[in-house]
């Protein structure tokens, strides 16, 4: 999967992330953005930033999620006669996300 920065200056692969966090409003106030970060063996960048934590968890779940999509062949009977069955499968297909802007 790859993760594409939300100022689209960016593109990270995300086989080499050791680690995605949320750095929080450090000031308690609630008015200084979140900002999520990935971390390389090599580097540290900032992926976005929302107005609040709960925007910033929300788009690691989005991530998440979109990590751990697949798709998946039932499988079944043959439609024409010579063919052969279709046998069940899953399929991990190429994944992009793209940080939200918002």
């Amino acid at each position: 999967m790859i993760i594409v920065s939300q100022d689209k200056t960016e593109i990270i692969n995300f086989e080499n992330v050791d680690i995605i966090d949320i750095v929080v409003d450090l000031d308690g106030t609630g008015k200084l953005p979140h900002k999520i970060y990935c971390e390389t063996s090599s580097k540290r960048e900032e992926l976005g930033t929302y107005k609040s934590e709960e925007r910033a968890k929300e788009v690691l779940q989005e991530i998440v999620e979109k990590y751990s999509s697949y798709l998946q062949v039932i499988g079944g009977p043959a439609v024409l006669q010579g063919q052969s069955d279709t046998q069940p499968n899953i399929f991990n297909i190429p994944k992009v996300y793209i940080m939200p802007e918002k």
